[in-house]
């Protein structure tokens, strides 16, 4: 029997814009009050300021109170020196009018289609196809390859070869069966004609309910550039770069978008004129127009065709230059370079002041620690009176007391984790990293994570 070793920690715990003018004045969808950040002078002294302008020596800031400030480069801190250096007056004016643009919206105008994802237990689950047969599937960037439910991959006209292999989960090994898939497809992102692994999901977990038919995993988010917005609750695919290393991330005209339907048709066009009742597309690589009802669209496209303008349209494709990490930090996220090692993505952080490496693990749905670094970080560790459950059926573990886990801002204090030999049952090998950062945080936080970019972005406040 041959070992594939498939670190898939799916885990299953018992109880756990507007154009104001022609002249292309931008003008926001609403009107927002400046954000005032924290200036620290060179003797420690900190204020709240909103930095205005600046010449080659003085910087001039704008104080709450509504009186400005001029002052020299030297009276700050070496940091907020830098900071001024840096700023720039056009982009930081543009940015602010860009601050209500949604991740959605941003994608959408460079080529991405969305999916909007439930959320079952902590886990998201996207609707999509398998063979032609309408599946679900599972979101899992813990799993390094893309694994089948056998009794899905049989009944939806897969090839399933005989169970030679093995997998490895957190409960240990299971047999699997490498599987001819013809395709799986989600709206116009798909793989075909692959050999992925098969096996059987559920066996070995209590009331197991087999809620979906496959995991993606981390090679399939890779390839289709996934980016995962757990705000607002989608994932974004760009299928027209599968097979494409030499991404061209802003094409120069980014003219077509997908629109879908509430029969489930995916169309790509854009708008070219709209009524009260529908709108007129033009769709791409066609030269007649499709009217479709605005009543037959789903929710997020009507909403879309309601707003559009053609002064929006413009504002959008003047935006098209930014990047996930230029809006998300107007609204305060903190983003993490993300190191990959295979298909896995991990993060540095600390768990107890303790440099320590996390895997960023969508399919698990809370947040475990690896038993033995837990001990030695200093977290207090129960007995191994808890079970979790995953492929390869259960695994003891212990209620562990989590005095502090930190990652860059994102502080979480006092928590109760599970702590479990992550390794163990894994196949051996050296111990890559210390805990699994779950989907319980990663909802906390309002994660966003993005293959193309290859950061994962948290927003943390404090309560």
């Amino acid at each position: 029997m041959k070992k594939e070793t498939l670190y898939n920690l799916a885990l299953f715990f018992s109880f756990i814009f507007l154009l104001g003018s022609s002249h292309g004045q931008l003008i926001p969808r609403n009107s927002d009050k400046p954000e005032y950040r924290d200036f620290t002078s060179a003797n420690g002294k900190t204020i709240k300021a909103l930095l205005i302008d600046k010449t080659e020596d003085t910087l001039t800031l704008k104080l709450p109170n509504g009186k400005s400030a001029t002052l020299s480069y030297e009276k700050l801190s070496k940091e907020d020196q830098e900071y001024v250096r840096k700023w720039d007056k056009e982009k930081e004016l543009f940015l602010t009018q860009c601050k209500t643009l949604t991740i959605r919206e941003l994608l959408e105008i460079r080529g991405y289609e969305s999916f909007k994802f439930t959320i079952k237990g902590n886990h998201i689950f996207v609707e999509g196809e398998l063979n032609g047969n309408k599946s679900q599937f599972m979101i899992d960037t813990g799993a390094g390859s893309t694994v089948l439910h056998i009794e899905a991959a049989k009944e939806k006209g897969c090839k399933v070869g005989p169970l030679d292999q093995v997998i490895f989960g957190i409960g240990g090994e299971a047999p699997a069966a490498l599987t001819e898939v013809p395709e799986i497809r989600l709206g116009q992102a798909f793989i075909e004609d692959q050999v992925l692994l098969s096996a059987d999901m559920f066996k070995d977990i209590p009331n197991a309910r087999k809620e979906y038919d496959a995991i993606l995993g981390a090679e399939f988010m890779s390839k289709m550039r996934a980016v995962i917005s757990y705000k607002e609750g989608r994932i974004f695919f760009r299928p027209d770069l599968i097979d494409n290393d030499d991404e061209i991330e802003v094409p120069d005209v980014p003219e077509y978008r997908f629109f879908k339907t509430k029969d489930r048709k995916t169309f790509k066009g854009k708008i070219a004129k709209k009524n009260a009742t529908s709108i007129e597309l033009a769709i791409e690589g066609q030269n007649k127009n499709l009217t479709l009802p605005l009543g037959r669209l789903t929710d997020e496209d009507q909403k879309y065709a309601t707003d559009w303008s053609p002064q929006r349209e413009i504002f959008l494709r003047q935006c098209r230059g930014l990047t996930v990490q230029d809006i998300l930090e107007l609204r305060k996220y903190q983003s993490f370079e993300y190191k990959r090692l295979g298909n896995h993505i991990f993060v540095d952080g600390k768990l107890n002041k303790k440099d320590t490496r996390f895997m960023i693990d969508t399919g698990a749905g809370s947040s475990v620690l690896d038993v033995n670094w837990a001990k030695d970080t200093g977290c207090q560790v129960g007995p191994m009176d808890q079970v979790v459950y995953g492929i390869g059926g259960k695994a003891p573990a212990a209620i562990t007391q989590v005095p502090s886990l930190t990652m860059g801002n994102a502080k979480f204090e006092n928590r109760q984790l599970l702590s479990v030999d992550l390794f163990k049952r894994l196949g051996g090998g050296a111990k890559a990293y210390g805990a699994i950062f779950g989907a319980d945080f990663m909802r906390e936080t309002d994660a966003v994570i993005t293959y193309r970019e290859q950061k994962v972005f948290l927003h943390f406040s404090s309560h």
